[in-house]
């Protein structure tokens, strides 16, 4: 009886595999979802032609919709969704990677395995930083020449123009950036789920490539092989910032601000106030001169934490940024809120519409409170700042480091801004959920502009002073080719600002 039943629920098992590998819709269907999509991008998002015409926009979507003749799969779906996200150069807007393309069944319990390395690009090289695969041979450092037949420089061409993440505006550094980071879940969303890769390598220092077949593997795998064969790797992502005193001599701090997120996990607000402010005493304390403010890889968060430390480096009053919503997106939002049925949804709504009563010259409601801030009193920094930063700065992170740029602070290292220099499209966020495919779009609602002086600095993105890139040397000697760099200008006092 047991083996009957074991039968049964293997052949279940199959079934539904079979039922979800061969889902697809019709071509009437996809480009009902993709009407949808174009129109409440037009409709909700509060900037869609920032970037681009509405005229190049149009012309896109009929483009994309001529392309449809067929079935597809939700796959190929998402992939012929995606251009229309893209085109629009807002990195808060992005399509949502559903459940249903890392998965090869309809199991929920089932972990998607995916290619088990961390990696890096350097000198257009993509090298192994971590390997958590069975496989002991393949080192840091170790080039990746070719995945299953594939040239690197193909692949990572491939996985750039279908990077659901991306920074602000036309931004490479930002699409390269996120194309690394999320490397695994593309390569997967590309190519399907796989058991195996066949990898060509090369060792550093060796000329010639061997071939090597490597099983793919699960994140719970990867996670305790991080734990066994990098013990002494710091993963801790909790903390938000961190202070350490680098050279003493010299009287050089690092500040390392690693996000401005909420704390979803505890659902609560993180003393990240509490924490600065210690930092900032220390400053004093120890009588910093200089002082590098890490922002590499900081994506963001609450604005108010962005704020907040911003005060540290001015001596007057300053409007931090100002908040608006076309009526059409205010509009949805409440009808977000709406959707819960409770006393606290009932209150935002009508905090929401009290508020945003002032409408500006664009046709924006905006605020009617003041959004001024005030310097602290206390442990006001005014000495050196060097500023780090990459195409992974973005968001609130982004608005420190232009409000800081406009305002005459810093000198900065490293590479260009992942965020638009003069705001963005965030605050609120909905969602567009398509009627056939149920693929999810994140959609933001809130116009955000941080209020520079344009005629100070008027391009897109701020470019560093210094542009850095890693390099294979200090790479191989686990070193941070940026953070020296600082420290050399540092070492023979050169600022800019």
């Amino acid at each position: 009886m047991k083996k009957i039943s074991g039968y049964i629920f293997t052949c279940l098992l199959l079934c539904c595999y079979a039922i979800t590998s061969a889902q697809s819709y019709s071509g009437e269907q996809i480009k009902e979802d993709l009407a949808v999509l174009k129109n409440d991008i037009e409709k909700y998002h509060p900037a869609p032609f920032k970037y681009i015409s509405k005229d190049q926009y149009k012309h896109l979507y009929d483009s994309i919709a001529a392309t449809i003749k067929g079935r597809l799969t939700l796959r190929e779906a998402y992939f012929a969704f995606l251009p229309l996200v893209q085109s629009i150069g807002c990195g808060h807007t992005h399509m949502m990677l559903d459940r249903r393309l890392l998965t090869k069944s309809a199991s929920a319990s089932e972990k998607p395995k995916y290619f088990p390395f961390s990696v890096r690009l350097i000198n257009s090289q993509l090298l192994v930083s971590r390997n958590y695969s069975a496989d002991k041979k393949i080192t840091r450092g170790t080039e990746i020449v070719e995945i299953d037949g594939q040239p690197v420089k193909k692949i990572l061409e491939n996985l750039e123009r279908n990077s659901f993440y991306s920074g602000d505006g036309i931004n490479p550094n930002a699409r390269k950036y996120y194309t690394i980071r999320e490397f695994r879940k593309l390569y997967y969303l590309w190519k399907g789920e796989q058991d195996f890769f066949t990898i060509s390598y090369r060792k550093p220092g060796t000329d010639k490539p061997k071939t090597i077949k490597i099983e793919a593997k699960d994140s719970y795998f990867m996670e305790k092989m991080l734990e066994t064969r990098y013990p002494d790797v710091d993963e801790d992502t909790t903390g938000m910032v961190s202070y350490k005193v680098i050279d003493s001599t010299r009287k050089v701090a690092l500040v390392d601000v690693r996000s401005f997120m909420y704390d979803f996990q505890n659902m609560k607000r993180a003393n990240f106030e509490g924490e600065t402010k210690k930092i900032f005493r220390k400053l004093q304390e120890n009588k910093i001169e200089n002082l590098i403010l890490d922002l590499r890889g900081n994506s963001g968060g609450l604005l108010e934490y962005s704020t907040f430390l911003l005060r540290y480096f001015t001596n007057q009053p300053f409007d931090a940024y100002r908040l608006g919503f076309r009526d059409e997106s205010l509009q949805r939002l409440k009808q977000d809120y709406k959707k819960y049925d409770g006393k606290f949804a009932r209150e935002a709504a009508t905090r929401l519409s009290a508020e945003f009563s002032v409408r500006d010259s664009d046709g924006f409601l905006e605020s009617k409170y003041s959004r001024k801030q005030r310097p602290h009193d206390e442990f006001r920094y005014s000495n050196n700042v060097y500023v780090l930063m990459n195409g992974g700065t973005f968001s609130a992170a982004a608005l420190l480091v232009s409000k800081l740029h406009n305002m005459g602070v810093g000198t900065y290292v490293g590479m260009s801004c992942g965020g638009a220099y003069d705001g963005c499209s965030a605050a609120q966020f909905s969602t567009i959920q398509l009627p056939n495919t149920s693929l999810e779009i994140s959609l933001p609602l809130g116009r955000i502009l941080y209020n520079i002086d344009s005629k100070k600095y008027d391009k897109p993105i701020l470019y560093p002073d210094f542009e850095v890139k890693a390099n294979l040397e200090d790479f191989l000697n686990n070193e941070d080719t940026v953070l020296k760099f600082t420290l050399d200008l540092i070492k023979n006092k050169i600022k800019v600002r």
